[in-house]
């Protein structure tokens, strides 16, 4: 019987390896070379004396493509004596996909004997698929098990970290950082971005080293650098966001300009992204196209966004349209663009380009995400629509917001209607303002928390301008801490001042 071979003859271990080697990157981009992976499955497991190293071997290469996974399961049911690398290939493997998440678990829980690799494929699959509960809960579980001292490392520990991120979780971010200090494993450079992370996106402005507090951030940034620890891409796209939420263009092109010159990384298109953003916030319109048309990568839908973003702030029109062109390639189906780009429309008067825009979107098929916000007051969540009314507590939110207004004018406030998009008379405009989500759930807040605790709103589209200002001039007059985390950012509302200094 003439035996498979890929390429050429297969008859050794030897042989074998080759042909994995040659394989693998064939299968990883077609399928077609499936029945070539099976025929070397087969030959391994014609030599005698059997060798798990192999058969591990055979199992990465089967596990490589979703149409030799079940060949791969196949195969480990087969072995008479598996390792632990042979089970952390299959758990792997199935863990790459949400719908393989659960046969992953159930594979994992067979498993006589685990390792710190079974346990970070694990917890991080949990929290990449959207489940950092659960992610979590491995984690404590490998905690506690005899065998999970050897795991807990910097790799399960940043994996723990994110899944408290992705959970908003901070009491579970707290504990693990206080572990990964025991453990001392807390400069490790991953650990460190993660640590960072999970404050800022949780909003502890006072632990994030970022996100609200820019030159704390760049602070701690520059103590990282002192320490000689090397720095990565992604701690760079953070230096970079903390400058351009503060308007620090010069930190921000010298660091940009450190990334390649200084550390020999070369600039990704998130580097790009963030100094675009930078620029474009600081209204620097004309070095952001030169550099846009001059970087060595191709401009992502983040560095696009950034440009669009700019240009609502400072009602650049022109490049708007580049932007939004841009955008309607990578993402024709994203309300976003239409939304920001009639916005942009509308706020220099050209509501004959706002109703194209509108035309567009219906001719597409595309409705604009509706605005929502939300608070957890005494573990219940509860949810406002603008101009919402069907709150149980409705009438008391409205009567506290008129209030507000009425001492918000007295202070001196007026309502900013360039946010408003339909072009109606300026008493409309103002009453279509003045009852967005955000500030019926901050009225909620007041209502129903005690005085001394902090009011903490969140919201799934980016904060307008006129709510921004109005939640400053509440901050003030309640004596109220609120904090706003839009789609954007964290917004820290105290005494009349937001901690991203109105530069977002």
């Amino acid at each position: 019987m003439k035996r498979p071979s890929f390429s050429v003859s297969v008859t050794t271990a030897s042989q074998l390896h080759d042909g994995i080697d040659r394989l693998l990157p064939l299968l990883r981009a077609d399928a077609s070379h499936a029945p070539a992976a099976r025929a070397l499955a087969a030959a391994a497991a014609s030599l005698r004396p059997p060798s798990t190293f192999l058969s591990n071997r055979v199992l990465h290469l089967l596990s490589s493509h979703p149409a030799t996974l079940p060949d791969a399961l196949a195969l480990l049911s087969s072995l008479p004596s598996p390792d632990v690398c042979s089970y952390n290939t299959l758990v792997a493997a199935l863990a790459r996909s949400p719908r393989g998440l659960a046969s992953a678990r159930a594979l994992f829980d067979r498993m006589p004997l685990r390792d710190h690799f079974s346990w970070s494929a694990i917890v991080s699959a949990h929290a990449r698929h959207g489940q950092p509960r659960a992610a979590l809960a491995f984690y404590r579980r490998m905690l506690r098990e005899p065998e999970g001292s050897g795991a807990d490392n910097e790799f399960t520990a940043s994996s723990a970290l994110a899944a408290a991120t992705a959970a908003r979780c901070v009491r579970s971010g707290r504990e693990l950082h206080c572990h990964v200090i025991r453990r001392g494993i807390d400069a490790d450079a991953v650990v460190w971005s993660a640590l960072a992370d999970m404050y800022a996106k949780c909003g502890r402005v006072e632990d994030a080293r970022s996100n609200g507090q820019s030159e704390e951030a760049l602070c701690y940034f520059n103590m990282f650098l002192r320490s000689g620890l090397r720095p990565d891409r992604v701690m760079f796209v953070g230096a970079l966001s903390a400058c351009a939420h503060a308007g620090l263009v010069d930190k921000g092109l010298e660091i940009f300009h450190s990334i390649k010159d200084e550390y020999g990384i070369d600039h990704t298109a998130d580097h790009y992204a963030c100094v675009i953003d930078l620029l474009s916030r600081s209204g620097q319109f004309e070095l952001a196209e030169e550099m846009i048309n001059k970087m060595a990568v191709k401009p992502n839908k983040f560095l696009w966004a950034s440009l669009l973003g700019g240009c609502r702030i400072h009602k650049n029109v022109r490049l708007a349209r580049w932007a939004a062109e841009a955008l309607f390639e990578i993402e024709p189906e994203n309300p976003a663009t239409y939304v920001t780009l009639a916005n942009i429309y509308a706020s220099v008067g050209l509501f004959d380009e706002v109703e194209n825009v509108r035309k567009i979107m219906e001719s597409k098929g595309i409705t604009k995400m509706p605005a929502s916000s939300w608070i957890e007051v005494g573990k219940r969540v509860h949810v406002f629509l603008v101009g919402d009314k069907s709150h149980p507590r409705a009438e008391e939110i409205y009567a506290l917001l008129k209030k507000m207004y009425v001492k918000m004018r007295e202070e001196g406030y007026v309502a900013d209607i360039s946010f408003v998009l339909h072009d109606v008379e300026e008493e409309q405009k103002e009453q279509d303002i003045g009852y967005h989500s955000e500030r019926l759930a901050v009225a909620f807040g007041i209502i129903a928390t005690p005085g001394d605790a902090p009011i903490k709103v969140f919201k799934n589209l980016r904060i307008c301008g006129d709510c921004h200002a109005t939640i400053k001039f509440i901050s003030r007059i309640v004596q109220r801490e609120i904090i706003v985390r839009d789609s954007n950012r964290f917004h820290h509302f105290k005494n009349g001042i937001c901690s991203c200094r109105d530069y977002w």
